[in-house]
């Protein structure tokens, strides 16, 4: 019995009928005058004026700038007392923010209005339960977190809680804009209520940080076809709960913070390509000085090329039988559940071996050996043999493969490519 080591499996996709382009030389239009466009600004969900309808607040990320929203909304929830003093004595232009803490740490806010003379005071309550809106209502929960400040034009109007902070309450007597830091703890939530003092005023841009100790992750998303930055949708879980670190929507970058002694699965989804999925720990990463993940998304189309990298292991019985040893079960589990995602994918399983050039013909046989060998174990994993198309490297592809050994010293090469036949 005999090993064969192969240290990288690739799984190509391709197409057939690729497209040329064009590239015309536009020719140069004289200069228009410069046009002065409105700024974007993020449309918040309906009702957000009102605490039921609170958004969620995505923490690490800037969120806005929004649309300026006029009025209290359907219910005008904050009232002062003699009992709640500490609030304002009605809403005027609001909106409402929840906070989900995925880990320990200071709760940290800024808020930048898009005016400098817009005046905004907010409020931050501790969630508790389905019930919280109806007592802020009825006033029988009390904020912990009350910043009410004139505006400082040295601030540029902006607000928010810091680490410098120092007053839980901050008066329109002053001219302080940072209230203290919370101290929040994994599974605490918080509503914040944003209040816009100036009619007709504009939006403004709210970002959350649950400061900790951490070593950062900085993912990018890119078309691995393109060669270009491209967006997708994230979620990051903490792998030991389960736990959502991360969801976001349509984003091309974002930074992850890995904590001590935690673990993260970091799942990327695009329409029209290929499901990424990655593992990473905070002892992973720390002390390294490149501290990016480049997600390489495949779009299934033409030309699109799929790696896994991984060890394959195959064994050649004394009747010179080709078979998958278990060592590379893990790889070709993949390689199955990428087509139980995809089922009416059909695909060529192409062999691929080293070969010194001396007997072209028997390394073709012994590839397509190899070959068959991978779609004998995807038919035991459940996948149709009709799906599944086998062949041996060529003796064209074996010289070339042998001409690339020779001028780029290369001696590894994958031990299969898989290339769609049609996907309908």
């Amino acid at each position: 019995m005999k090993r064969i080591l192969f240290l990288i499996f690739v799984l190509c996709i391709s197409f057939s009928g690729v497209s040329a382009q064009t590239i015309k030389k536009k020719k140069s239009k004289p200069k228009q005058p410069a046009v002065v466009e409105k700024p974007y600004e993020l449309p918040l969900p309906d009702r957000s004026s009102d605490c039921f309808f609170a958004v969620n607040l995505p923490l690490d990320s800037a969120f806005g700038p929004t649309e300026p929203l006029q009025g209290f909304g359907y219910v005008n929830e904050i009232r002062r007392d003699a009992q709640t003093k500490n609030v304002f004595d009605g809403e005027h232009n609001t909106v409402w923010y929840k906070i989900d803490c995925p880990y320990d740490g200071k709760l940290i806010i800024d808020i930048t209005p898009k005016s400098e003379t817009d005046d905004y005071d907010f409020l931050v309550y501790k969630y508790t339960d389905k019930y919280f809106c109806n007592r802020v209502e009825k006033n029988r929960v009390k904020p912990i977190r009350s910043i009410m400040s004139l505006s400082n034009s040295d601030k540029k109007g902006k607000t928010g809680l810091s680490l410098k902070g120092m007053m839980a309450n901050i008066t329109k007597e002053s001219t302080e804009g940072y209230g203290r830091y919370i101290d929040a703890k994994q599974g605490d939530s918080y509503i914040i209520v944003l209040d816009n003092l100036t009619d007709g005023g504009l939006g403004h841009t709210i970002r959350a940080e649950v400061y900790t100790e951490h070593t950062p992750l900085y993912l990018q998303i890119v078309d691995s076809i393109a060669k270009q930055r491209t967006t997708a949708n994230v979620v990051v879980r903490d792998a030991q709960t389960d736990l959502e670190i991360i969801n976001l929507t349509d984003v091309g970058s974002t930074k992850i913070k890995l904590l001590p002694q935690h673990t993260y699965n970091i799942s990327i989804t695009k329409p029209g390509y290929f499901n990424y999925k990655h593992t990473v720990s905070y002892e992973d990463r720390i002390g390294k000085k490149d501290s990016v993940l480049t997600a390489r998304l495949t779009e299934i189309k033409v030309g699109s090329i799929l790696k896994l990298n991984g060890e394959l292991y195959f064994e050649t019985d004394d009747n010179d039988s080709v078979s998958v040893m278990k060592e590379s079960y893990t790889i070709l589990d993949e390689v199955a559940k990428i087509l139980n995602e995809y089922p009416h994918m059909k695909v060529e399983i192409i062999g691929r071996i080293q070969t010194d050039g001396l007997n072209l013909n028997s390394d073709n046989i012994e590839s397509r050996k190899r070959a068959s060998a991978i779609k004998n174990y995807l038919v035991m994993k459940n996948i149709q043999e009709e799906r599944m198309f086998v062949r041996g490297s060529s003796k064209k592809e074996l010289q070339k493969q042998l001409e690339d050994q020779n001028k780029k010293n290369v001696t590894i090469f994958p031990a299969c490519e898989i290339t769609i036949k049609s996907v309908r």
